[in-house]
Formats: C-alpha cells, structure tokens, sequence
C-alpha cells in the first residue's frame, strides 16, 4: 500500500514537472509571437483604406477561430481537468471565460498574425502592379488629443490617418470644412488601396 502511495506521489510529480516545461515553452513561444507582431505592425503591415466583408471573413474572423478550435483541442485534456477541479458553478464559468479570452488572444497574436501578415504580402504585390492614383477625400474631423488622427471619407466610409505632434498642434485651431486629403493610393486585392503618400490641402 506504502509503495503503491510512494509511486503516485512520484507520478504525480513527474506530471507536474512535465506541466510546467510545456507552460515554459507555451510562455516563450507566445512571447516571440507577440514581439513578431509589434515588428510587423510597426514595420511591414501597409498603411491602406477601403474596405471589403471577405476580409473580415477570411482574414479576421476565420483565422480566429480556427485558431481558438485548434488551442481548444489541442489542450483539451488540460481544459477538462482544470474544468473538473472546481465544484461551484461560478468557478466553472469562470475557468471557461477565462480560457477562451486566453485562447482569442493567443490565436489573435498566432493565426491572425499569419493571415494578416500573408494578406498584407499579397495586397502589396498586387497594388505593385498597379499605377498610382490621386484622390481627394473630405476631411469629416481633426482628433486632437491622445493618438490624434484625422478623419476623411472615402468610398461613404470614414477612415483614419495617425497624424505627427506638429501636425496636429496646427490642427487645433483648423476647421475640418475648410480642409481636404490628397492621397496617392495603388489598387490592391479586393477593394482595398495601398497607401504611398498623403496630405492635407486647405479647400479655396
């Protein structure tokens, strides 16, 4: 009987040990994901405009949640056994909140990243292809507090530009009537612009 205990104790443990590598390399997978998605949104992902339901289906949503099923399997004995160690309804609804909002964002930072990265690559050599185009938008706002932008509309959408400090020191006392945007854009995939140079023109 002592030697039966001894053994599950020893059991137990090694399990334990084994949980603990595999969170290891869990954490550190995850962060390399998320420092590879401040280097891409910061340096590689293109500024565009414009707008397009397949890409909040394919590109948004769809890896999003094939990422969350595949977490889900995937660490589906862990889930249930952390499931099966609470009595109270209210811990159960807790664990499941908890994990799935764990799972949407490491998919986000995962899939997402990967659908993201690969729509942006082929949304740039698509609108490579392409000759530059001027278009003049509306301007509808100066925001002019924290993360100032300015707003425009294109296609009876309105869109955003991160404005600089200086810029928007001298939009603090501009109205957005008198101002319109001159964007040069090159076409890319579905109904979405490549971005290349922008700005702000006073309307005579």
């Amino acid at each position: 009987m002592k030697v039966n205990r001894n053994q599950k104790k020893t059991e137990k443990r090694i399990l334990k040990n084994k949980e603990k590598k595999i969170d290891l390399i869990h954490y550190i997978l995850l962060i390399a994901a998320l420092i590879l998605f401040i280097l891409n949104y910061t340096f590689f992902t293109s500024k565009t405009i414009g707008h397009d339901v397949r890409y909040t289906i394919y590109v948004l949503w769809l890896p999003l949640i094939t990422g969350v099923l595949f977490l889900g399997i995937y660490r589906k004995d862990f889930l249930i056994k952390k499931y099966r160690s609470f009595n109270e309804t209210y811990a159960k609804i807790y664990v499941i909140a908890f994990y799935l909002i764990q799972g949407i964002f490491v998919s986000y930072v995962t899939f997402g990243q990967i659908a993201s990265t690969t729509w942006n690559y082929l949304n740039k050599k698509e609108a490579a292809k392409n000759k530059i185009e001027i278009i003049n938008c509306k301007v509808t706002g100066f925001y002019t507090k924290k993360n100032p932008d300015v707003s425009f509309q294109f296609k009876n959408r309105i869109e955003v530009f991160e404005v600089s400090s200086e810029m928007n020191r001298e939009n603090y006392n501009r109205n957005p009537k008198d101002y319109k945007l001159e964007i040069k854009v090159e076409k890319g995939i579905w109904n979405y612009y490549v971005v290349t140079y922008w700005k702000l023109k006073k309307m005579y």
